[in-house]
């Protein structure tokens, strides 16, 4: 009887000690600061630094892994701020509600609650747009091709730019490219007239090696065109591909969005700031335009463009393993 007192006493202290351990994870998790995880280009830093307290802010490398922001919640990230391409590697069960319908009620009716109804109803309640970029036409020394640059992305196919091209990374992004081109074929003559396939570095391709003209998000392109006179941009009047930047809240988290912070952005003198960056808040254009004299005149009408070409841009939401599995067929088959 006294052995078996002793072992139950044992059981119960160590039972205790667990129980003590777990509170003490637990305390030190609920008192740690909020933590929004991004890559470094993925939010404008004018922006980024104002994150209010007790938010603080890690950056993330997306190549480190296949699954990054998996991983960042996995870590204990309470929001992530990502492209709308890396929403497919996040599985909905991992999310949850983002609680912004103040924010949301605001968005435009032309491309914002479009964006949201193509995601559907699970990953729609769960990601708040905050920012969105078009897919631009960044040229070196591109007066040969402006004009044809701004009727459609066509130019692209020009002879003259074989082997000067950088295309983005992302198939996905380029079929949605050759399938504006009226031309048999159009993504496998699109893919032989590349430099290089790395929007990442396409800023590099151009100024310094022998590419003539790179597709990139306008946001990643501005700072670029005041710096370097050689350098034009064009978002043709077909329209473009939108590169939308989200936030997503952690399944663990108890955390809400902070709103005022994502407010800030939408409303002066932020937003003209951001604006003059081509960096574009989910806001009806009406709001938008309260802005326009912040943007040099240059460029006003590729931030803010008119309404027909913006009505003319289109979203890519993402694929079920369907039509993953529909495009990659394409792709492969498309193959110079």
């Amino acid at each position: 009887m006294l052995g078996e007192r002793e072992i139950g006493r044992r059981e119960l202290l160590r039972l205790g000690l667990l129980v003590g351990l777990v509170g003490l994870t637990g305390c030190a998790r609920g008192s740690a600061s909020p933590l929004l995880r991004a890559t470094p280009e993925t939010l404008p830093k004018k922006w980024r630094r104002i994150l209010p307290k007790p938010w603080s802010y890690k950056p993330l490398d997306t190549d480190l892994g296949s699954q990054p922001f998996g991983s960042a919640l996995e870590q204990g990230a309470d929001l992530l701020a990502l492209g709308d391409g890396w929403l497919a590697s996040l599985p909905v069960k991992e999310l949850q509600s983002i609680n912004a319908a103040a924010l949301q009620d605001r968005f435009d009716d032309v491309q914002a609650r479009s964006f949201m109804a193509s995601l559907g109803p699970a990953l729609g309640s769960r990601v708040l747009p905050v920012g969105v970029s078009p897919w631009v036409l960044l040229f070196r020394q591109g007066d040969p091709w402006l004009s044809q640059a701004r009727s459609s992305w066509q130019v692209l196919l020009d002879p003259a730019l074989k082997g000067r091209v950088v295309l983005p990374q992302s198939p996905r992004l380029v079929m949605a490219l050759a399938e504006r081109m009226e031309v048999p074929d159009g993504l496998r003559l699109l893919r032989t007239q590349a430099y290089a396939s790395d929007d990442r570095q396409a800023l590099n391709w151009l100024i310094q090696g022998n590419a003539r003209v790179a597709v990139l998000p306008l946001q990643r392109c501005l700072n670029s065109l005041r710096r370097d006179p050689r350098l034009s941009v064009v978002l043709p009047n077909s329209g473009a591909p939108l590169n939308w930047t989200v936030l997503v809240r952690s399944a663990m988290t108890r955390e809400p969005i902070p709103q005022s912070w994502v407010e800030q952005s939408w409303q002066q003198p932020l937003l003209g700031q951001l604006l003059a960056g081509g960096w574009i808040p989910p806001l009806p254009r009406a709001e938008l335009h309260i802005a326009l004299a912040t943007i040099p005149k240059s460029y006003q009408s590729i931030v803010l463009p008119s309404q027909e070409v913006w009505s003319r841009c289109w979203s890519l939401p993402p694929l079920t393993s369907a039509q993953q599995v529909e495009l990659d067929q394409l792709w492969h088959q498309s193959t110079p």
